[in-house]
């Protein structure tokens, strides 16, 4: 799926001298919410997923995966307890595989156990966590194009390009980073991703991946 090349993109956001929540522009401050704005925007993911699990049950685990992210994302932006970045990371990782897998031979190696496998190896190797979840953004890509090149999916990765592009530029040192903003392109990120993961989950045609899947 197409979305996936935007979450890649907030995998490895973080720039030298720049890591974690800090990469995102917005400043920290205390109490539940330390970064407002980006922590209130991951529930859009939440939203996501529950609407796709209302609209698409036959995508369940995308559903799950991408609420998922959204809680693992409002941990890593607001109360920051220890463990936020693993949860943050192992959780947008899994949705990339869980897309990656939709609609193929090895989708239910991608539901619980991808999500274990993927918990430990960020755990024990955290180094790591960057480039597994570039290569799975790869693969998920070039998987989800070659089952479904409809608009759903050309669609969504063209919102995801637009937002990854401003979000990119409203990242910490870059040109549209305002700490103090209420308006902060990591947030609008969040949505564009949440929006972007629904256009394709609940449009895309899955008997047509089905399909292709049992004649490949």
């Amino acid at each position: 799926m197409a979305a996936v090349a935007g979450i890649g993109i907030d995998i490895a956001r973080c720039s030298v001298g720049n890591m974690g929540a800090a990469a995102d522009c917005e400043s920290i401050g205390d109490g539940l919410l330390r970064q407002p704005v980006n922590s209130i925007t991951t529930l859009a993911f939440v939203a996501a997923g529950l609407w796709i699990l209302t609209r698409r049950p036959d995508r369940r685990w995308v559903g799950i995966a991408v609420i998922a992210t959204g809680i693992g994302s409002l941990l890593f932006h607001g109360p920051m307890p220890a463990g936020a970045e693993w949860a943050h990371d192992v959780t947008l990782a899994w949705l990339l595989l869980v897309v990656a897998g939709t609609g193929t031979r090895w989708e239910k190696t991608t539901h619980v156990s991808g999500f274990l496998v993927l918990g430990v190896l960020f755990a024990l190797l955290p180094a790591i966590g960057d480039p597994v979840a570039v290569v799975i953004t790869v693969i998920a890509v070039g998987v989800r194009i070659r089952l479904d090149r409809s608009s759903h999916t050309w669609g969504a990765l063209s919102l995801l390009a637009a937002s990854a592009i401003v979000g990119r530029l409203g990242a910490t040192g870059w040109p549209l980073c305002d700490p103090g903003s209420i308006l902060q392109t990591h947030g609008l990120w969040h949505v564009s991703a949440a929006a972007a993961v629904v256009w394709w989950a609940t449009g895309a045609d899955s008997s047509s991946a089905s399909a292709h899947t049992h004649a490949s």
